[in-house]
């Protein structure tokens, strides 16, 4: 193969701001709202969607999503930045928020290595969990930098990545060893990511932009997690993350009360490969 061949670059990114489905009482897709997808070549897309209602039991004022993909300069890098965005939204009158953001900006470079990652805009507006005013308490090794002025700091590497996964996981894991009352499922979708492995082993990391919630709020938190009886549980500012890909779902309601399903609001993922590798 010759190894001047010119690569191409392959764009991978989709955004919504709210969907899901109903299992109980009745079976029901939830309709995404602002869905879009970058074209693989790259562009500008943004889809806004007005004001929603969803069976009484999800709504919005407003939602929109904003997607575009670039080639920054011949042969490299490649630039990437998604946002979407959900106004008003709530949630069976448990979750409710006035604005949250989800924001990522990724560049790939030539040299086909891990990619540059931004969060910084991610943030929650006016955010209420069981009635009760949430502050989110935000994890400054994905969030803080940068905000000296230094742009370039803003970046997050895949070893921050790896770090603040294991090191949320630990938390959360030590702070409910010995406590009876502690739900298994707790362990089981975490523990995982503090199990006894080399950081090379770790194919994809489950960390937060959340480390915890500083207001007493109804029902009992784990890290950026909360368990409300009757509701369900909440997932605040999510992040899946893999070596080429990123994945951020600012809220993920998983319901388990009279109204059973799932339910994502203000989500977004990057991707992208080089071909030829």
């Amino acid at each position: 193969m010759r190894f001047d061949a010119k690569k191409v670059f392959y764009f991978h990114t989709d955004a919504n701001s709210l969907g899901g489905f109903i299992e109980k009482p009745f079976q029901k897709i939830v309709p995404s709202q602002a869905s879009v997808s970058l074209p693989a070549v790259g562009g500008h897309v943004t889809q806004r969607t007005e004001a929603f209602n969803f069976e009484e039991i999800i709504s919005c004022r407003a939602a929109y999503t904003r997607v575009s993909g670039r080639e920054v300069e011949k042969d490299g890098p490649w630039s990437t930045v998604v946002t979407s965005v959900i106004e008003g939204l709530n949630i069976l009158e448990v979750v409710t928020a006035e604005r949250i953001v989800a924001q990522i900006s990724v560049e790939y470079t030539r040299e086909d290595g891990y990619p540059k990652i931004s969060l910084a805009g991610s943030h929650f507006e006016r955010l209420r969990l069981g009635g009760s005013e949430a502050f989110p308490t935000l994890n400054s090794s994905l969030l803080d930098a940068g905000r000296g002025g230094d742009a370039s700091q803003s970046i997050v590497t895949w070893p921050v990545f790896q770090k603040t996964g294991r090191e949320q996981a630990s938390r959360l894991i030590d702070g409910i060893e010995g406590d009876r009352d502690t739900p298994q499922w707790v362990v089981e979708r975490f523990g995982w990511m503090n199990s006894d492995r080399e950081s090379g082993e770790d194919g994809c990391v489950l960390c937060s932009l959340v480390d915890g919630v500083d207001q007493a709020v109804p029902g009992r938190s784990f890290g950026h997690v909360v368990e409300i009886p009757d509701f369900g549980r909440i997932f605040l500012a999510e992040l899946l993350v893999f070596p080429r890909s990123i994945q951020l779902s600012m809220i993920r309601a998983e319901l388990g009360c009279h109204t059973a399903g799932a339910a994502s609001a203000a989500s977004g993922v990057v991707g992208g490969h080089m071909v030829p590798p």
